[in-house]
């Protein structure tokens, strides 16, 4: 699942700028592929050894015994030297790192809107790629236009977005077919359908076991944010008003009547007693076990929570939600920015390397090295079979899921959320369909590719604040007067105020702003 992005900040040294400015040198222009390192008398040159800081989701198979790994290096004649840093604990050592000033080769940033990146790249400490992306044909095919464009910080690409799928990721709410199937029900539309549903599993047992024990959505204070979008019609935590202006949804009307709403399904039972503790993986849980009855995922998960419940019941099927339509009346659905974090390259780094490693990415984003770092190598890790790659016992045996290989090269698809190994034919049509329904409409991030120190600074502890207090209005613990009231004095706060003009003033700055 992608994750909500954190704000980073930790003060900067801003020797770290001169120092990887100056260490800077040039190199021969031209591009090529990683592979074409051939010297002049045709010998192969020397592996170009690439150093760099990744992110990493789960546990990544050791280098040492990385075989995908090794088969990349060998493509494209280079040595990778990576530090997978866990996702947990990612910001704060990319936080450390970015301070340091030793920053290797290529380092991923899952945040580029962070006070010290954009400091960085304003003090000229990162390579400024945009002269050089349209030498690279993989790079700069044209169904990554909008991800290039998106990307840009001041107007100029200082890193190489990895791709992610506009549809299909971010939370939002996923259903037992199964179940609205037996009881007669319908795909809810509106959040009063959706409302009634629930009501539904809670009431008429569609697990059949006879027990009043049906959980009927899997949620969680963390994880109910997808409401508040609804209402807004929005996406992040800002949205567009009418005059053309960005404002915080945490203050805003709709936001009160999700709240609201959150409070009634919550008072009637429909989320878990635990609604304020649980945690991502233990909202999985429940539906796995055949306990409840929906969850608010991103689509990548439909198939391993279908393929987990069908253990207790062979009927399972979860359906992500092709759409809902806002209290306004109008379609909503999540849609994201087309990438989630970026490569950075420093100007300790030559030209002549940069280049380089323009190359291996661009091998990556080619239809070969996406198909090697997803699948592996073809004929041992998968076989093709009537023009489907089906995965091999090998590929269990070399750990290719777990290789962290498409962090690196990212599956550039538009249904890379869907495509999830071991997914069968007829269940994968219904993902299909799904997607395409929620690819008829785009809500845009108004927050996105802001900046503003303000809301860097201060914004977190506003709505932290809020946050906490919806969670007591919809436990019983606090009244939606004392909401109303906390509302009232954060609008009134000139703090709150400044971070809001600010935005608006970076916001009207934005390419094309939406």
């Amino acid at each position: 699942m992608k994750r909500i992005r954190r704000s980073l900040y930790v003060p900067l040294v801003s020797a770290m700028a001169l120092s990887l400015a100056l260490s800077a040198c040039g190199g021969k222009s031209g591009g090529g592929t990683a592979s074409d390192n051939a010297g002049k008398d045709g010998s192969q040159e020397a592996p170009t050894e690439i150093s760099m800081s990744v992110i990493a989701w789960g546990t990544p198979v050791s280098d040492n015994d990385n075989v995908l790994l090794k088969e990349m290096q060998k493509r494209t004649n280079t040595n990778l030297k990576i530090e997978w840093i866990p996702d947990s604990t990612y910001d704060d050592k990319i936080n450390v790192l970015l301070a340091s000033g030793k920053l290797p080769d290529m380092v991923f940033i899952e945040n580029s809107d962070a006070p010290q990146v954009r400091t960085l790249v304003d003090q000229g400490v990162f390579w400024d790629l945009t002269p050089f992306i349209k030498e690279y044909k993989n790079l700069s095919r044209a169904d990554l236009k909008e991800t290039w464009d998106t990307s840009k910080i001041n107007g100029k690409n200082y890193s190489i977005p990895r791709y992610y799928a506009s549809f299909g990721g971010g939370v939002f709410p996923q259903l037992r077919k199964d179940w609205l199937d037996k009881l007669g029900l319908k795909v809810p539309e509106t959040i009063d359908d959706f409302y009634n549903v629930l009501k539904a599993f809670k009431e008429k047992d569609p697990d059949g076991n006879g027990k009043n024990d049906t959980i009927p959505f899997s949620t969680s204070s963390s994880y109910i944010g997808w409401v508040y979008a609804l209402f807004n019609e929005t996406v992040g935590s800002w949205k567009q008003k009418p005059d053309g202006k960005i404002v915080p949804i945490i203050t805003e009307p709709e936001s009160r009547d999700a709240l609201l709403w959150i409070k009634k399904a919550y008072d009637e039972g429909l989320f878990p007693s635990d609604f304020a503790i649980l945690k991502l993986s233990q909202l999985g849980d429940l539906v796995k076990s055949g306990k409840a009855g929906g969850v608010g995922w991103s689509m990548p998960n439909a198939w391993p929570l279908t393929e987990a419940a069908r253990k207790t019941d062979p009927k399972a099927t979860m359906l992500p939600l092709p759409y809902m339509i806002s209290p306004k009346g109008n379609r909503y659905t999540h849609s994201g920015t087309p990438f989630y974090g970026e490569y950075f390259i420093p100007k300790s780094v030559p030209e002549a390397k940069v280049k380089r490693i323009l190359a291996f990415m661009d091998y990556g984003y080619s239809q070969e090295g996406n198909d090697l770092a997803f699948w592996g190598v073809k004929d041992v890790h998968y076989k093709e079979d009537n023009g489907k790659k089906v995965p091999t016992e090998q590929a269990k045996t070399d750990k290719i899921a777990e290789s962290g290989a498409t962090t690196l090269w990212a599956t550039i698809d538009p249904e890379s959320n869907i495509k999830v190994n071991g997914t069968p034919d007829d269940y994968y049509k219904l993902l299909q369909g799904v997607l395409a329904e929620r690819s008829k409409t785009r809500i845009y991030n108004h927050g996105e590719r802001t900046f503003s120190q303000a809301n860097i600074t201060l914004y977190p502890d506003f709505s932290k604040k809020i946050t906490d207090m919806r969670t007591k209005v919809v436990l019983g613990q606090e009244s939606i007067e004392a909401y109303d009231a906390l509302v009232a004095k954060t609008l009134a706060d000139p703090n709150f105020q400044k971070i809001i003009s600010e935005m608006n003033d970076s916001f009207s700055k934005r390419p094309d702003p939406k």
